[in-house]
């Protein structure tokens, strides 16, 4: 390595002697001027390649090649071949800018690359080529820095510049435009191109240091429509400054067609008819003619895609419009004379007439259940008619190919009959549907679906109120609704004043006091058609603790997040509103107690608590690695339920998120901070539970009080309670008036 160092620097020494010798420097730069020069281009940001020739005479060989710049006596690149071949000889640049981005290159032609040519290169350089026997030979080369011309600028046939839209032209007259460019070292070419093609490359000088090219196109062609020139002004190896212009044309009309089928048209029927012309630009005006006269106040819809336009007539013919001819006339303005028409003869025919009818004898508005009627098909077709379709709703009810389809007979009406019906006539010319004809029928009252016996649960010195709802027509004020309440065979009337109804619905608000004020409401409703056949019950019956949720699943949330979600069916009430509770604790810490009834506090507080109306919570955020038990309750207003649903051995992964409730809108950073605030809820909820016990013992005492002072001042006998002061009457024990107050229904 060493050895290699100090021939570098004898390299170096010996270089500057060869390239001065004993003259002097103004020898050295006279010696320079006499040498040839060939200039190079190159634009600044580019590579530049200097040419040096080093093939050596006949019987010689290369011995070194030496680059010098301007005066510098110092080489800048040199290249030593006193030892093996090109392949294989020495390159060495001067260590600065310059010299690092400089190479020699001997294959191809030998020229020193200079890599992203800066400002400060410009120059003249000189390439030293010293042979063993041969002379040296010098040449030089002057590496100079494009100027790039000034963007072109585009002028049209008036003079006019052109920002970025030339025209309009029209299709088949002449085109003139003119590209203009000033400035630039070495002068620029100016051409025009069009989608990659040349298409004028001939230039003229127009004034110093200003250059044109004027395009002519004699015969404007379709192709050019939307076409873009560009106008390339090129100087040496620099990229080309480019101005481009899009250029506008107008098209005749090439065609206009009816494209619509040729197809007979049914009188009174709305049809809609396409016209299309292809290759107008702007868009030919479409215009609709029926037997020569245009078509006024014609319903018509234009529309324009990039090779078409098409104009929509909404026509509605009638008979005297057979054997019309229609015309639709494409026109473009810009072309005088340039009309187009496409022409057609009409075709009407008579598709069905349909309208539904009932018998003369029948009043529509009292059709009730259990009786007769018939429904007729008027139809007006030509041809006749050959299917028929009846519908009640958006149901068949009656298919038939022959004219006896178009009577309808409903027998024995059902409440379920009532609604609309509609016949539908073809032929073959078409189908027609009739308007609509509403059935109404009257029923007497029913129970609403799944309220027919319904079960209510209560606690004594609570108010509920029992419900009843019924289907009925006439309804709303025609509804008339009476109530009775029954322990076994005992039945007590409700007095209406105690009731209150609403269109279809009737409520009663009821307050048990005692045991005897648990049993069964029943509900009648009358309307002009008659009484309700079967009552409505309601039972009132203790409230209890709900049953645990059911079919508990976890399973991973179907958003790919990685939470865990856990879902279960819910259980019976109790007869009151439910609400669940999820617990989250680490496996081996819960407590049995606190685990047992949520709420309670154990040794082992939950890690989490969370809430909602149905048994479906989302779990985020457990620790990985931490197994974990969680506990499922129902709860209502006696209690939560027992047991809990517990699931074992849960465990995350490192990518579950924080755990979060957005379902109850509950959420802590922490499971520190959670089991902080937990705590103090819990204690708060205890101490308010504690609180409301002592005023509703209170109020207890307080109402039984004076109801045994308002007893004993009324000088009543001792009797059972009389359902809840509903009615100011005893219990009614005969079993005959029972089945005559509730005919039979209970």
């Amino acid at each position: 390595m060493l050895k290699w160092r100090w021939q570098i620097v004898l390299l170096c020494l010996s270089c500057a002697l060869w390239d001065t010798g004993s003259t002097r420097p103004d020898d050295v730069l006279d010696f320079q001027k006499e040498l040839s020069t060939i200039t190079i281009w190159a634009a600044e940001g580019q590579d530049a390649e200097l040419p040096c020739d080093v093939s050596a005479p006949a019987g010689d060989h290369l011995n070194m090649v030496l680059w010098f710049k301007d005066s510098t006596g110092i080489p800048l690149y040199s290249l030593d071949n006193r030892v093996g071949g090109l392949d294989s000889a020495t390159h060495m640049a001067i260590s600065n800018e310059l010299g690092a981005r400089s190479y020699f290159l001997t294959h191809g032609g030998a020229r020193l690359r200079i890599s992203r040519v800066t400002s400060h290169d410009e120059g003249v350089f000189r390439c030293r080529v010293d042979f063993f026997n041969s002379p040296t030979r010098n040449y030089k080369v002057n590496l100079t820095l494009v100027v790039p011309p000034d963007t072109p600028i585009i002028l049209d046939g008036r003079g006019d510049e052109v920002a970025g839209v030339a025209g309009p032209f029209l299709e088949g007259y002449d085109m003139q435009l003119s590209c203009h460019v000033t400035g630039g070292q070495p002068p620029p070419t100016v051409a025009w191109w069009q989608d990659g093609s040349l298409v004028d490359d001939v230039m003229e000088t127009v004034r110093e240091h200003e250059v044109m090219n004027r395009l002519f196109v004699a015969s404007v062609q379709r192709s050019m429509r939307s076409a873009t020139l560009e106008c390339r002004a090129t100087s040496a190896q620099a990229p080309a400054v480019v101005r481009r212009v899009g250029l506008d044309v107008y098209l005749k009309p090439l065609n206009v067609k009816i494209i619509t089928a040729n197809e007979v048209l049914s009188a009174g029927k709305s049809k809609q008819l396409v016209c299309e012309s292809t290759g107008s630009v702007p868009p030919a005006k479409l215009s609709w003619l029926l037997d020569g006269e245009p078509i006024k106040h014609a319903a018509t819809v234009i529309s324009e895609t990039a090779n078409s336009t098409k104009s929509i007539l909404t026509l509605r013919p009638d008979a005297e419009n057979d054997k019309k001819e229609l015309a639709c006339r494409a026109e473009n303005q810009h072309f005088p004379g340039g009309i187009m028409e496409d022409r057609r003869f009409l075709r009407i025919a008579y598709a069905p007439a349909v309208s539904v009818t009932l018998g003369s004898d029948v009043n529509p508005e009292s059709l009730k259940e259990g009786d007769d009627v018939r429904l007729t098909c008027e139809i007006k077709a030509n041809p006749d008619a050959d299917k028929i379709i009846w519908y009640h709703g958006i149901e068949v009810v009656s298919r038939n190919n022959s004219t006896q389809g178009r009577v309808l007979h409903l027998q024995t009406l059902r409440r379920q009959d009532a609604g609309e019906y509609v016949c539908v006539a073809s032929n073959k010319e078409g189908s027609a549907r009739s308007r609509a004809l509403s059935l109404s029928i009257q029923f007497a009252p029913v129970c609403k679906p799944g309220t027919d016996e319904v079960a209510v649960g209560a606690m004594r010195h609570e108010s509920l109120e029992a419900r009843c709802e019924v289907l009925a027509s006439p309804g709303g004020p025609h509804l008339k609704f009476s109530w009775t309440y029954s322990k076994g065979k005992d039945v007590l009337p409700v007095p209406q004043h105690r009731v209150v109804s609403k269109d279809h619905v009737s409520t009663i608000q009821y307050t048990p006091v005692s045991e005897s004020d648990f049993g069964t409401f029943a509900c009648w409703a009358t309307n002009p058609v008659g009484r309700q056949s079967k009552p409505c019950l309601v039972n009132i019956v203790h409230a209890k603790r709900p049953d645990p949720p059911k079919g508990c699943q976890l399973q991973n949330s179907s958003s790919g997040s990685g939470r865990l979600e856990l879902s279960c069916e819910p259980g019976n009430n109790g007869g009151l509103a439910q609400h669940f509770i999820l617990e989250v604790t680490e496996a081996g810490r819960q407590d049995d107690q606190a685990q047992g009834s949520p709420g309670v506090r154990g040794p082992s507080n939950p890690l989490y608590r969370l809430t909602g109306f149905v048994p479906r919570f989302t779990l985020r955020g457990l620790q990985p690695g931490t197994e974990y038990r969680l506990a499922v309750f129902a709860k209502n207003a006696m209690g939560a339920s027992q047991p809990p649903v517990l699931i074992p051995g849960v465990r995350v992964s490192a990518s579950t998120a924080r755990l979060t409730n957005n379902d109850a809108g509950y959420h802590d950073s922490t499971m520190a901070r959670a089991a902080f605030w937990t705590n103090i809820v819990t204690n708060v909820i205890v101490a308010g539970i504690a609180v409301v016990t002592c005023i509703i013992i209170m109020t207890i005492i307080v109402v039984i009080i004076c109801w045994r002072r308002r007893s004993r001042d009324r000088h009543l006998p001792r009797t059972p309670h009389p359902l809840n002061n509903l009615a100011d009457q005893q219990l009614k024990r005969s079993t005959e008036s029972l089945e005559e107050d509730q005919g039979g229904g209970m």
